[in-house]
């Protein structure tokens, strides 16, 4: 009779882990996206390409490229990071495999933040991005890089800056 006390002690104690298990909290994965966009802006910063221009740049023709966007939703958030990963997985850029990664983790974050609030997922968006950017890196290819990753600095300081004020989808 002692064993069988004994045994279910043991699978008791075995399940205590279990129970302990608790809900990530919203505020965690704000500050986790944060953190990522913020080292994503460093990168940014540190990139050859930005030693090589000025940051005023005006070109027409890129206004596929998002651009001074106030970012206050998620779907928002996710939409551009969206557009910006198409864009530098088509560009030739070096030094952009790790900035690529870094996004799509962002985006998993936006995206798990949004289950987190009750969100709807949302279907990607098929836009002709594709089109656009090879015919104006033709014409510019370092005007393009330039201006592709300003943009996407101004918007992570906009999902930085918005992130905190995030009430609904």
């Amino acid at each position: 009779m002692q064993y069988i006390h004994l045994s279910v002690c043991g699978i008791l104690w075995m399940l205590l882990p279990v129970c302990q298990g608790r809900a990530i909290k919203a505020d965690r994965v704000k500050n986790d996206a944060k953190m990522l966009a913020r080292t994503l802006i460093t990168r940014i910063q540190e990139h050859p390409i930005q030693f090589l221009f000025p940051s005023n740049l005006k070109i027409n023709g890129l206004d596929f490229i998002p651009d001074e966007q106030v970012l206050e939703s998620l779907e928002s958030m996710d939409e551009t990071l969206e557009v910006f990963q198409k864009i530098f997985s088509s560009l030739p850029l070096e030094n952009v495999d790790q900035m690529l990664s870094d996004m799509e983790n962002l985006r998993s974050l936006l995206q798990l933040l949004g289950n987190i609030m009750g969100c709807t997922t949302r279907k990607p968006t098929q836009c002709d991005t594709q089109v656009n950017l090879t015919e104006e890196y033709a014409k510019a290819p370092y005007t393009t890089e330039k201006v592709a990753l300003d943009r996407l600095q101004k918007s992570l300081h906009s999902i930085v800056k918005h992130l905190d004020h995030i009430t609904d989808c």
